[in-house]
């Protein structure tokens, strides 16, 4: 009887020494983590940074005055305006297509009434 009681005694306090053992693992690696954590969150403050220099670096590149000044170098003197017969417009809405036309021929082109079709729906 004296065995079988020892025996259980070992095997619970093997049993509690393994759960122990994790949940300290455990606890060093979220130690671990949270050291890490302020470097990382320097560096994402940093490329954060990074990225709203470039950004305004964009914006000054696309910026009409600065694309003027370039246009007037003399490397990008070979350059020129298009004239407004060479510039060409696609639309990809048909109505407006249809109103700059009536526009453009100033008449009247009669105006065909529209078809719906559909289901209607009783409350």
């Amino acid at each position: 009887m004296k065995k079988f009681l020892i025996v259980k005694v070992l095997i619970c306090a093997s049993s509690f020494g393994g759960v122990l053992y994790a949940y300290l693992e455990q606890q060093n690696d979220l130690t671990k983590l949270r050291i890490g954590l302020p470097e990382l969150a320097k560096e994402v403050r940093v490329l954060s940074e990074e990225n709203t220099r470039l950004q305004y670096e964009i914006e000054q590149f696309e910026n009409p005055k600065y694309l003027m000044a370039l246009a007037k170098r003399p490397e990008f003197s070979h350059l020129k305006h298009p004239v407004a017969s060479e510039i060409l417009v696609i639309n990809t809405n048909p109505e407006i297509e249809f109103k700059q036309e009536i526009e453009k021929n100033n008449s009247q082109i009669p105006i065909l009434p529209r078809i719906l079709m559909g289901a209607k729906i009783s409350q």
